[in-house]
């Protein structure tokens, strides 16, 4: 059987570096702050809200680049920010934004 360039290890590997450390970044500090704060007390939850803010983190490495920043530095931020804000904030953060880009 030839080997498969499409495998699971050979895409994860293709991830950049500073887009793993955006959702780690992301992952820790929303775990921390859904316990701290006794948001949550599913374990379910706890993982489904940290799973959420590590993927919105490494979408907005995305946003980061075609805005033309230093992906470097800004996506670990942003993945802190993220995670601290939790995904409910950062959705009705993103839905007034749209709403008063529609608006004009």
């Amino acid at each position: 059987m030839p080997d498969n360039p499409n495998t699971w290890t050979d895409l994860l590997s293709r991830i950049p570096a500073e887009m793993w450390e955006g959702g780690i970044m992301a992952v820790v500090i929303s775990t921390l702050r859904v316990i701290y704060d006794k948001e949550e007390t599913k374990p379910i939850r706890i993982v489904m809200e940290a799973v959420i803010c590590g993927l919105l983190a490494m979408t907005a490495h995305y946003g980061i680049a075609a805005l033309g920043f230093d992906t470097s530095n800004w996506t670990p931020f942003i993945g802190g920010v993220i995670g601290y804000l939790g995904s409910a904030s950062v959705r009705s953060l993103a839905l007034k934004l749209l709403n008063k880009k529609v608006e004009k």
